[in-house]
């Protein structure tokens, strides 16, 4: 009896102690998992189920990360408790993407004089600080959310999310090796830019000031690049002289122009030095893929470089009363064209506007395809490598907010890709599109919109009618 007992405790005490080791390799595992779920990446363990995918860091954000040689530090601004989750699980990402990023929270309210060494204005908790070296900025929570008027409420609501653009640009800022001067022209009815293309330009830490030739003697000599934007008024000689002093001594412009009912020969002596000139009249396209709503909303073909490589297979840009692009057999060899934009085979040019009494194509209409966008190089010191360079595009209605929005801001990003690189040569673009909180645009050709209307007008319905009298006639057999 007693051996039996004994037994019994012996199994007992073995059966317990294969318990207490599978308990405590269970731990030891968990532990471990936990270990390594630790060191993952934030991508990986944390999922962005946001429709606009607001904390999940764009392909424009993780080239620059990639690229970083120098330390940043992301100062999160906010006291416990008042976290603003997208920001924080955005700020994450950052520090997951590279380990030249660190990121700290900061409590004002503990650490009272922390801010002062970056700023002396007051920041608004959930605002960042991008340190590196000795160079700061400061990006503000409040423009991080884009907000708009609400006219049903009269209340403001958020409507865009901007976190990783700004922090992106201040990034960029912090590490920059300079910032370029981009002079913006005035003086002659230059169409001012809009907040969206302001926007691209500022992101990618270019610095625009204005200039107006008619009270100064040259272009300034700190110009990285200048900026025509449509003129309505032409150039004085002497204006236009300026302009091709500045561009013949290396200079760089990106020119837009729009259809003008007067001849605007100075304006156009600018163009004429680098062997090109305007197409008389307007674009329409033929081919109802290649525009939206109307023949003269075009919907070029983008080629693809440095300055288009943002849209160029992400999205359409739209060019409105466009105007073909020439270029003279007679250039200097020193000179070439590479286009950026160009309409369809179908596309042809009306000449007399004022008196057009139809859109379709008539005797006289100069057949396409047109470039409507292009890249002028010149070799001045037969180097093999361009000292002037000039983007032209023959329409300035792609700068135009409605446009703009119609492709979801697609405009705008190919602004900022020209810009960039003007100013920043083939350095990554740090302009990264506010997120949507509201509807996006779906961009539709005109061919596209017809298709979809018939489908949802006039197939869908006569397939379920189809499929009801199916049903109808297998029910009355039975």
């Amino acid at each position: 009896m007693k051996n039996k007992d004994n037994k019994q405790s012996s199994k007992i005490l073995i059966n317990g102690s294969y318990s207490i080791l599978l308990t405590v390799l269970l731990l030891a595992g968990l532990i471990i998992v936990n270990l390594i779920v630790n060191h993952l990446p934030v991508k990986v363990t944390q999922f962005d189920f946001s429709n606009a995918k607001l904390y999940t860091l764009t392909d424009t954000t993780t080239g620059i990360l990639k690229n970083l040689d120098q330390d940043v530090e992301l100062y999160y601004i906010c006291e416990g408790g008042k976290e603003d989750d997208t920001i924080q699980k955005l700020l994450d990402r950052y520090e997951s993407a590279s380990s030249h990023i660190k990121v700290e929270q900061i409590d004002p309210a503990l650490y009272p004089g922390f801010t002062s060494k970056y700023t002396q204005e007051d920041v608004a908790n959930n605002s960042v600080i991008a340190v590196s070296g000795d160079v700061s900025k400061v990006v503000n929570a409040d423009s991080m959310y884009v907000e708009s008027m609400n006219y049903n409420t009269y209340s403001y609501v958020k409507t865009g999310f901007d976190g990783e653009g700004m922090i992106t640009s201040a990034v960029d800022y912090v590490t920059a090796k300079d910032i370029p001067n981009l002079y913006i022209l005035s003086g002659n009815g230059e169409t001012a830019l809009g907040s969206a293309f302001g926007d691209v330009i500022s992101k990618d830490n270019v610095n625009p000031l204005t200039l107006n030739l008619m009270t100064t003697d040259k272009v300034p000599d700190d110009a990285d690049a200048i900026l025509i934007n449509t003129p309505t008024v032409d150039y004085s000689e002497e204006e236009a002289q300026k302009i091709i002093d500045y561009l013949e001594d290396g200079g760089k412009a990106i020119i837009f122009s729009n259809y003008t009912v007067e001849d605007m020969p100075n304006f156009d002596s600018i163009l004429a030095n680098y062997g090109v000139e305007r197409e008389k009249g307007i674009i329409l396209e033929g081919d109802s893929d290649k525009y939206m709503s109307y023949q003269y909303c075009l919907v070029p073909d983008i080629s693809y470089s440095a300055i288009t490589e943002n849209v160029y297979g992400n999205g359409s840009v739209l060019a409105p009363m466009s105007q073909g692009i020439l270029t003279s057999d007679s250039h200097r060899d020193s000179i070439t064209y590479q286009p950026l934009l160009t309409t369809s085979d179908t596309s042809y040019s009306k000449e007399d506007v004022e008196n057009m009494t139809t859109s379709e194509k008539e005797k006289g209409d100069k057949s396409g395809p047109f470039t409507i966008g292009m890249l002028i190089q010149e070799d001045t010191n037969n180097d093999d490598e361009a000292d002037t360079e000039i983007v032209y595009y023959s329409t300035g209605y792609l700068l135009e907010s409605n446009y703009n929005q119609a492709v979801s801001g697609s405009n705008a990003q190919l602004l900022g890709g020209t810009v960039n690189y003007l100013c920043n040569g083939e350095k990554t673009s740090a302009a990264v599109q506010t997120k949507s909180l509201q509807v996006k645009y779906l961009t539709l050709t005109d061919r596209a919109a017809n298709i979809w209307t018939a489908i949802c007008v006039f197939t869908l319905p006569l397939l379920f009618i189809i499929a009801g009298l199916a049903v109808w006639a297998s029910r009355r057999k039975r």
